[in-house]
């Protein structure tokens, strides 16, 4: 009777086995899909991040300029210089600018690679991804891609000029080993786990423990390195701009915890599991603050603080979403400073860089509410979404006239008379089947304000 009781056992001891073995490879698998589907994703918007800002960082009409015999130019090394400054602090492997050389055939226009550059014209791989950034769409490779400089995985971001164009393209190259990397590691991580939690058993939880604890370390020193690149990056980033560290709010012991090393994890808590996720919840803290300052920077106008033309494009896709699926509410303003092209021939840049940015002031103060995009050098665009009509749209404009009217008198400093024409269109879902038929209505209304204004005034306002 005894021996039958362990037969039973065994058998059930067995058949635990087995279903624990069956969950354990479907949860393995679907965590290891997961898993690897999240990390592409979040490599994919990181390198596309690296592209949007190096992208708008560009003079898009410096870079036009640019020709094979411009190589040691002033222009030319001021933007060898800008694509170095990326190359030497992001890990990365190549950073270049290229430009299409007729059909599907693109070419480089300046490569900053100290060791084996490419040369002007010179033909890289075609991919899809770059051939949407020169539609104006930025882009990441799906598969990787070789060259004679090894195997990459690419994203790319388009660089405007002041009239809004395509002029060229910031290329991303990133190592495709290392890429693959950091997908499979995660991958094999949760394979391994399973096949722990499997094998090892409730029976050898001390064993356990240990593995899990050696594991724990590594990863602790591995972060604690991590916590250190990104606490050095986040200081040069506040050295140079307006980032402001979250590490600079920690306490003393936190400070401790963030910068300490799995030597010292004894010093900082009992469980190397609980000091383990609290270093995690720190960085991540870090982490997500800086991936939401930069994405701001890739969508943002440095100069007037008002959505790029990236941002602009982004919300197009989604009121042609809206529009498709009978969503959609809203109306578009379009904006052109009046004489910009005066001033900077005859008083500079610098000056019309000052119209510029007060020309986006007055319409924040106006269209606060709305979505506000420069789009090209002198030329903005508010979209409002809901229900308008042209006599709402008619009030503001009054009101955007007020407030120019109040400016030029009470608020610049310089001498001419600040002045920019406006047009607009409401969206009609009877007629409208896409963004760009607002649009053009819009554009037609201002250039006829435009128009009227030149008529009446000529360049008299401008002195």
């Amino acid at each position: 009777m005894k021996k039958r009781k362990l037969r039973y056992s065994a058998k059930y001891t067995i058949l635990i086995s087995i279903f624990l073995l069956a969950v354990n490879f479907i949860l393995g698998y679907v965590l290891m899909k997961q898993s690897r589907a999240a990390m592409t994703k979040l490599i994919n918007e990181r390198m596309l991040d690296v592209s949007n800002i190096a992208a708008s960082s560009l003079d898009g009409d410096m870079l036009a300029s640019i020709g094979e015999d411009d190589m040691g130019s002033d222009a030319y090394n001021e933007i060898v210089k800008e694509l170095r400054r990326y190359q030497d602090n992001i890990d990365l492997s190549y950073i270049y600018t290229v430009k299409n050389m007729g059909g599907k055939h693109f070419g480089f226009i300046i490569d900053p690679d100290p060791v084996d550059p490419g040369a002007y014209g010179e033909e890289i791989v075609y991919t899809e991804a770059l051939y949407n950034a020169w539609l104006g769409t930025p882009g990441v490779d799906t598969e990787a891609f070789v060259d004679r400089w090894g195997t990459f995985y690419s994203a790319y971001s388009p660089v405007f000029d002041s009239d809004g164009d395509v002029v060229a393209i910031v290329g991303v190259d990133f190592d495709a080993t290392w890429y693959e990397k950091q997908i499979k590691r995660y991958a094999l991580s949760v394979i391994l786990v399973s096949i722990i939690s499997l094998f090892i058993g409730a029976a050898t939880v001390i064993l356990i423990t240990s593995q899990i604890r050696r594991r724990l370390n590594g990863v602790y020193n591995d972060l604690s390195s991590l916590a250190t690149d990104v606490e050095h990056l986040s200081k040069e980033m506040a050295a140079s701009s307006n980032y402001t560290p979250t590490t600079d709010k920690l306490t003393s012991d936190d400070m401790e915890l963030y910068t300490s090393d799995s030597n010292d994890i004894r010093n900082l808590s009992n469980d190397s599991i609980d000091a383990l996720g609290d270093k995690i919840n720190l960085m991540h803290t870090e982490m997500t603050h800086y991936i939401s300052y930069v994405h701001e920077q890739a969508y943002t106008d440095p100069m007037t603080g008002v959505g790029n033309k990236t941002a602009y494009l982004e919300m197009v896709k989604n009121l042609n979403y809206k529009i498709d699926n009978k969503k959609a509410a809203f109306a578009t303003v379009v904006f052109d400073v009046n004489g910009l092209k005066t001033v900077n021939d005859n008083l500079g840049h610098e000056y019309g860089d000052m119209i510029i940015c007060d020309t986006a002031l007055i319409i924040k103060r106006v269209f606060g509410s709305a979505q506000i995009f420069r789009i090209g050098g002198d030329e903005f665009i508010a979209i409002m979404e809901g229900r308008y009509t042209d006599k709402y749209v008619l009030e503001l404009f009054k009101q955007l006239d007020r407030e120019l009217e109040s400016f030029n008198a009470n608020e610049k400093n310089y001498e001419m008379t600040l002045s920019f024409s406006k047009g607009a269109s409401v969206f009609n879902a009877d007629e409208d089947t896409e963004y760009q038929a607002v649009f053009k209505r819009a554009d037609v209304a201002m250039y006829a304000n435009k128009g009227q204004y030149y008529r009446q005034f000529g360049d008299r306002r401008q002195r």
